[in-house]
């Protein structure tokens, strides 16, 4: 059975959804140091912004439990193949 989605895929993913840290972009700067600043510097973004952005973070921990899964499946084909190579 084939995978649904290679890791670069994924990466591609991902850097659309502003996960990862675009290579090619001059910034270079995560979601997550984006957050970290707004966060030392609340006042950057206005009440609205604030209650949008919590309600992006719940999507996103609504994703966790498949991507334990999408871990978890791996790491196992991962030590099948280490324990029967070939």
């Amino acid at each position: 059975m084939g995978d649904a989605l290679d890791q670069g895929e994924l990466d591609a993913l991902l850097r659309i959804n502003g996960f990862l840290a675009d290579e090619g972009k001059s910034s270079g700067r995560t979601l997550v140091e984006e957050l970290q600043e707004a966060i030392l510097d609340s006042g950057k973004l206005s009440l609205r912004q604030w209650k949008d952005l919590r309600s992006r973070l719940q999507e996103i921990e609504r994703l966790i439990p498949h991507i334990d899964l999408i871990i978890s499946l791996r790491e196992r084909r991962a030590d099948r193949k280490a324990t029967n190579p070939g």
